[in-house]
């Protein structure tokens, strides 16, 4: 490989939340870190060195946003997905998550119903009950060998209940790493179609897929879904940009997109900042052979936890993701109370996770592992949940 994603890292001066926030969210600090999604990989050489240029200039004022921004992100999407977007559908928000909660606020009244698909990232419920509105789940359907797919009968009964005024998509899938087919993505566009409900699509792991997995893009299924259908993206996941805050939205009615506008210049959040403007332009321009070789040492690192479950750990229950960077472990046959796994996993195994309830009831028993991290790092976790696991009297 060109790129060493193996590299031996040290974030002990990066002020990263991942590691220094461990004894504040787990209660203690000699824990492995495999919890919140970044990476512990430096970024592509292309996007260090335009940020390098930024920073010579040594001048950090408000920035001009240039059309270029924009138009290498529809291109970026043309070229991926062979989707065409107009660069004029885009339009620059500080994130996908602060996107949602406005939208939320956009296109629903408090009390209404929003549904989403448990067990999802918190956000999602967060975006709903802080805001004022009601949660309604879609829980997904999970089979023996832990692999995920869509209630659809519960689906179209709660949709077609007159009640339900937005449904918030994951796609891919986080936690539980699908990615949702052409025909899954079309049945639940057409159902939010039929029955006249609006979707905002969250896209951000759009550009980790496994191999043998495909994306689509659902508002490029058919002209209908995509007339319902705000899409968030954001190259942050991919490059390892998270701490930039910077984010796409793209909205198929240019009156909403100019609503929007209106509410991020309201917030004073329009702008970029210097750093993510010149990042995501040399992502898109001059990072692709770096993510097809950040996706194969990935999908190694999934390989290595499905061998290392599969041999040495029989009660674990796992999956292997079709896309995302995460994987969604089942530890409800371990032999521990259900309500004392995640403790488990900080005070005897050593290891930070996110805890699984946190996306929903039907996540509970479960934790998300982060393996966007050089391999040793994923052995050293496993290795500590085994030995933890071994020592259950």
């Amino acid at each position: 490989m060109k790129y060493n994603f193996n590299e031996k890292i040290d974030r002990s001066k990066n002020h990263s939340a991942k590691w220094e926030e461990l004894e504040m969210k787990f209660g203690r600090k000699d824990l492995t870190p495999m919890w919140v999604a970044d990476m512990d990989i430096k970024a592509a050489p292309e996007i260090v060195e335009a940020m390098k240029e930024k920073v010579e200039q040594e001048i950090f004022g408000y920035v001009y946003r240039p059309a270029s921004y924009y138009e290498t992100a529809a291109k970026w999407v043309e070229k991926r997905f062979g989707y065409t977007i107009s660069p004029n559908s885009l339009i620059h928000s500080p994130g996908v998550v602060p996107s949602m909660s406005i939208l939320v606020k956009m296109f629903t009244k408090p009390n209404d119903k929003i549904l989403i698909q448990s067990p999802v990232y918190p956000p999602f419920a967060s975006s709903v009950k802080d805001n004022g509105r009601t949660l309604v789940e879609n829980k997904l359907i999970k089979d023996e060998k832990g692999y995920y797919t869509v209630d659809f009968k519960d689906l179209e009964e709660k949709l077609s209940s007159g009640e339900i005024s937005l449904f918030i998509l994951c796609s891919p899938h986080n936690p539980v790493g699908r990615v949702w087919s052409k025909d899954e993505l079309k049945k639940m566009g057409d159902l939010c179609v039929k029955y006249n409900v609006r979707i905002i699509a969250d896209e951000i792991w759009r550009d980790l897929i496994m191999p043998g997995h495909k994306h689509t893009p659902l508002g490029s299924v058919s002209k209908e879904i995509e007339d319902i259908t705000i899409t968030l993206f954001s190259p942050t996941k991919t490059f390892n940009l998270a701490g930039l805050q910077a984010s796409f939205a793209t909205f198929p009615r240019e009156e909403e997109r100019k609503a929007f506008d209106t509410v991020l210049g309201q917030m004073d959040v329009k702008r970029n900042n210097p750093f993510s403007l010149v990042a995501f332009e040399a992502a898109y321009e001059k990072c692709e052979d770096w993510l097809g070789e950040l996706i194969e040492h990935i999908n190694g690192n999934f390989d290595y936890v499905m061998d290392f479950v599969e041999k040495r750990l029989p009660n674990v229950k796992v999956y292997k993701p079709e896309g995302t960077y995460l994987m969604w472990l089942d530890f409800n046959n371990i032999g521990i109370p259900q309500d004392k796994i995640q403790s488990f996993l900080i005070n005897e195994a050593r290891v930070a996770m996110n805890e699984g309830g946190s996306f929903g009831e039907n996540g509970k028993g479960f934790g998300r592992l982060n393996v966007a991290c050089p391999r040793y790092m994923v052995e050293e976790a496993m290795e500590r949940i085994e030995k933890a696991i071994k020592n259950i009297k």
